[in-house]
């Protein structure tokens, strides 16, 4: 047994690299091989070369969530290796048929986006884009699906099962309580706030006007994890945080309030569709990343909702904010 190994490993998103962690041992495990990308797949054999590796030797594969930068690799890790994939209970059909999966999840956003003020042109070139990077990910089966509360072993740990839904519905943490470190994925990263993004839920019908509420959601997930005893977070990017997971949570949740106060503020002149209050805080960069900057405002005008401080109304189709 061996504490996990950082292979950071090249995308072709914005983010540049995502962290696959080898953890040696038996089961030889990799967590979040990284997308479907040939300079992916490349950096994947060095890495585990220089290790005195090959991908054909890996046992296991652990999925921390659903986004191509993390899972898009996996099915071609299991063909070549035989090794059994492992991932919360609601990556199973999600990954099944992975395509099919992301057509719906692009509809179910654009649709949001429509409901929320976006322009159609906007949508239009944003689920072009999006429809380009289903390239970088192909079907898996989960072979072990798992639930809250259960152990896993990775590399001879025993890692305790932690759902942690929010940046998106499948976020899971590894925790070895024995070591107190964790594999988080992108749940807490220390230099980047993880974007709680409005997706398809995947447990129950995919209705917009009542969509997963994930800023609620992960705001609960962080409380959750702060009350973990750990000295170290292995994320999905950057380097890991050591000691302190507390006091970023802390940070977090302190950086959430402040701007849910910013976005109420932002109706003090009257009602405002969800993507009109995003142009007013960011300008040009709410054009540009309409549907992301459009999470982070519904997600803070759910807060306010649940407070009773602010009230949506639909016409034509279109819903706007007000305050109460």
């Amino acid at each position: 047994m061996s504490d996990p190994v950082l292979l950071p490993l090249p995308t072709p998103f914005a983010t540049r690299t995502v962290n696959c962690w080898l953890v040696e041992g038996s089961p030889l495990t990799l967590v979040d091989p990284g997308p479907d990308w040939e300079e992916t797949a490349i950096e994947l054999d060095a890495a585990l070369r220089m290790r005195g590796l090959r991908v054909e030797d890996v046992e296991q594969v652990v999925l921390t969530h659903q986004h191509l930068d993390h899972v898009g690799l996996a099915h071609r890790v299991k063909d070549r290796s035989g090794a059994i994939v492992v991932g919360h209970r609601l990556l199973h059909d999600f990954l099944l048929d992975l395509p099919e999966s992301m057509r719906l999840e692009d509809d179910y956003q654009a649709d949001v986006m429509r409901l929320h003020g976006v322009p159609e042109e906007r949508i239009q070139e944003l689920y072009a884009v999006s429809e380009l990077h289903r390239r970088y990910g192909g079907s898996v089966v989960v072979d072990r699906l798992l639930d809250e509360g259960e152990v896993v072993s990775l590399g001879g740990r025993d890692h305790r099962v932690h759902y942690r839904s929010g940046h998106s519905p499948t976020d899971t943490i590894f925790v070895d309580e024995d070591a107190r470190v964790a594999i988080v994925g992108d749940h807490l990263i220390g230099k980047i706030s993880s974007n709680p993004v409005v997706h398809r839920p995947l447990d129950r019908p995919a209705e917009i006007r009542n969509r997963r509420r994930a800023l609620v959601a992960y705001l609960e997930s962080m409380r959750a994890t702060a009350g973990l005893d750990l000295d170290l977070l292995l994320p999905g990017h950057g380097n890991p945080v050591e000691e302190g997971h507390g006091a970023l949570v802390a940070e977090r949740l302190d950086f959430h309030d402040r701007r849910k106060e910013r976005i109420f503020g932002a109706l003090a002149d009257g009602p405002r569709t969800a993507h009109g209050i995003a142009l007013g805080l960011w300008g040009d960069i709410a054009d540009r990343e309409s549907f992301l900057t459009l999470s982070e405002t519904l997600g803070h005008l759910d807060l306010l909702e649940d407070e009773g401080r602010v009230r949506q109304d639909e016409e034509d189709g279109l819903v706007r904010y007000s305050a109460v």
